[in-house]
């Protein structure tokens, strides 16, 4: 869909140099009433427009309808596709990445799920499967944390993981989990302080389950940063004793995925901090808040 009178439509982007700015303030808002259908028609007009200030606005006003939509699509998310953690990654992506290739995302994830469904049997223990499939994902397909660079935000979003092949704690975490949920591993994410990891379970978690009951199925755990490095409730004591943290309950067993995707969003926010990108932060806090 597009707005269809284009000389009006290209009246009205030329009204963004107007002197006064009430006007510009009305077309604006008419602009991005119109929704992202526009958006098109908008970068056309850009590239037609000679005056500087017409650009400028031009490209405010995609930008809020960018903004906008991905928050809304996200809160939906929320809502009533949270199941879904993989559409929840792409979302995310979706702020620094409006264009961003979908099917080419979840051909990608097909594909490593079919190279690691190849080599697994069932009749496996729970630790023989995750070596396997550590073993096709890290030492196959070459997926590593990049520890150099952790708190660089692209490494945050699963286009850029599933392209490089490097991630930070969360979105290895996340593609390990879409990974090993597909493949029916009773697999889910524990949020860690300053960490993300995994816990393996003796069995899918069901809603009547109280947390106790949660806990003491968990067989281990795992830290895809560390190439899917096995490790025990101890550990995590430990960590959090060098933390100087308490060890609350929260910490050994599993989250929901808005959760997982909050901590997505809050380790974006972490990172464009230490690179001073403040518009950035901004857009985050609002996504992070739509959720929250």
């Amino acid at each position: 869909m597009s707005y269809t009178d284009q000389n009006e439509f290209s009246a009205l982007v030329h009204l963004l140099d107007d002197s006064d700015q009430e006007v510009v303030q009305m077309v604006v808002q008419k602009l991005i009433s119109l929704g992202p259908e526009i958006i098109p028609q908008l970068e056309e007009e850009w590239e037609k427009a000679l005056d500087p200030h017409v650009n400028r606005r031009i490209e405010e006003v995609i930008q809020i309808i960018h903004s906008d939509s991905l928050t809304a699509d996200l809160k939906y998310w929320a809502k009533n596709h949270n199941d879904n953690l993989l559409q929840g990654a792409i979302l995310v992506a979706r702020h620094l990445y409006p264009d961003l290739n979908v099917l080419k995302i979840q051909n990608q994830v097909e594909k490593l799920k079919k190279d690691i469904w190849l080599e697994m049997n069932y009749n496996l223990t729970p630790l023989e499967q995750v070596n396997v499939f550590n073993h096709v994902f890290f030492s196959l397909n070459g997926y590593r944390g990049a520890e150099e660079e952790i708190q660089n935000p692209s490494y945050s979003y699963i286009n850029t993981l599933l392209d490089s092949k490097r991630g930070n704690p969360v979105s290895l975490g996340i593609l390990y989990l879409v990974l090993a949920n597909q493949l029916q591993m009773p697999v889910y994410g524990v949020n860690l302080p300053q960490h993300f990891i995994l816990s393996y379970h003796n069995h899918p978690i069901q809603p009547e389950q109280t947390e106790q009951e949660i806990r003491s199925d968990i067989v281990f755990y795992i830290n895809p940063f560390n190439k899917g490095m096995i490790f025990s409730r101890e550990d995590i004591t430990h960590y959090l004793h060098k933390l100087e943290m308490k060890p609350e309950a929260q910490f050994f067993v599993p989250c929901d995925n808005v959760t997982v995707i909050k901590t997505l969003i809050q380790t974006l926010i972490d990172g464009y901090e230490t690179i001073g990108e403040k518009e950035k932060i901004i857009d985050l806090n609002r996504l992070l808040k739509a959720i929250s």
